[in-house]
């Protein structure tokens, strides 16, 4: 007797036709920002003087941004999970000056240093996840509240001379140093992006954060240790926020109670750019990293050409807002229906419970 195939309920079939679409919409969209990071190149290259450098320009420009690339790779997997974390760009700033304050005061070893600053930055996103997911408050509301009281210990620890003259073995690695022609922040980039594209992608780890970010009911149902799962991603955006908090440090030479506050929303900008749903639940991290390419050299590359740093922000917000709408319309012409989306994901939102009888 031939084997019978099981049938599919209708909404079981219609769920796998849409995951396949939002699949297919994804891989679309990497491309897409692939194209516009290779145009964008070669308009840069032709029309500004200086740019491209030979190519030791352009892969010196990557310096000045991947701060803000180490923070959106953490900030994509808390949204995943379908939260947000407020709080990373004072974390990268805490970092950098907890590390300069016991190097400089306290006499500790630079790389004990380093080490002490990232538990630190891991202890704050535990905290951070725990009270997360114990007292069920709003991730936007206790990363908020945590991101005013990293700022004040910041500036606190930081006096009225911030630190700075690291040793030049620091400086060189996590600086301006330069494996060849290659600068050693683009190495540590890479390699943390290759880590996450391969703990999201490949790893039970990564799945339940999707599956989190979709369907909260549906993980829990599955045996998915929630709370575990979202303490871990906060801890991870944290780590990511104090590794960009040294490593903008270790390129000035120099450590800022201010210095993460400008590197936030740029983050959060590379990650709804690269194709994570806000709401949690959808996107792929190779987005997120060509993404952090694509803000990052159309910065620089205005700024080299001369305009000031408003101009360059100005022009950043276009092009978001542009490539935004063509995200919208490739969903539509992908077949999801954009609505019915977005009204699954308010309603994972917390919010006032209603009585089923009312």
């Amino acid at each position: 007797m031939s084997a019978v195939a099981p049938r599919l309920s209708p909404s079981t079939a219609s769920r796998a036709a849409e995951r396949a679409d939002t699949r297919r919409s994804d891989r679309t969209w990497v491309v897409a920002l692939v194209v516009l990071l290779a145009a964008e190149l070669l308009y840069f290259s032709t029309t500004v003087s200086g740019f491209f450098g030979h190519g030791s320009g352009l892969l010196a420009l990557t310096e000045q941004y991947l701060d803000v690339g180490a923070i959106a790779l953490g900030e994509a997997v808390v949204i995943l999970a379908g939260e947000i974390d407020l709080s990373a760009g004072t974390m990268s700033s805490l970092s950098g000056i907890f590390m300069a304050v016991l190097w400089q005061q306290q006499h500790v070893e630079i790389w004990l240093a380093v080490v002490l600053a990232l538990a630190l930055s891991a202890l704050i996103g535990a905290f951070n996840g725990l009270v997360i997911t114990i007292f069920k408050v709003d991730s936007l509301l206790v990363t908020l509240a945590t991101q005013f009281i990293l700022g004040a210990v910041a500036t606190a620890l930081s006096g009225s001379s911030p630190p700075y003259g690291f040793p030049s073995s620091f400086v060189a690695v996590a600086g301006t140093g330069t494996v060849g022609p290659i600068p050693n922040q683009l190495l540590v980039f890479a390699a943390l992006s290759i880590l996450v594209v391969l703990v999201v992608g490949r790893t039970r780890i990564g799945r339940a954060l999707v599956l989190i970010g979709y369907n909260r009911d549906a993980a829990r149902w599955s045996g998915i240790r929630i709370e575990r799962t979202v303490v871990g991603a906060f801890v991870f955006s944290a780590l990511m926020a104090g590794i960009s908090g040294i490593l903008v440090s270790g390129l000035y030479n120099a450590a800022r109670d201010d210095i993460g506050n400008s590197l936030l929303l740029p983050a959060i900008i590379v990650v709804v750019l690269g194709g994570v749903d806000i709401f949690g639940g959808r996107g792929r991290i190779s987005g997120v990293i060509v993404a952090t390419f694509v803000l990052g050299f159309l910065t620089q590359g205005r700024l080299v050409a001369g305009d000031s740093s408003l101009s360059a922000t100005m022009v950043t917000g276009i092009v978001l807002i542009v490539f935004l709408v063509l995200k919208l319309r490739l969903d539509q012409r992908a077949g999801l229906d954009i609505r019915a989306l977005a009204r699954r994901r308010l309603a994972r939102m917390p919010g006032p419970q209603r009585d089923p009888g009312a």
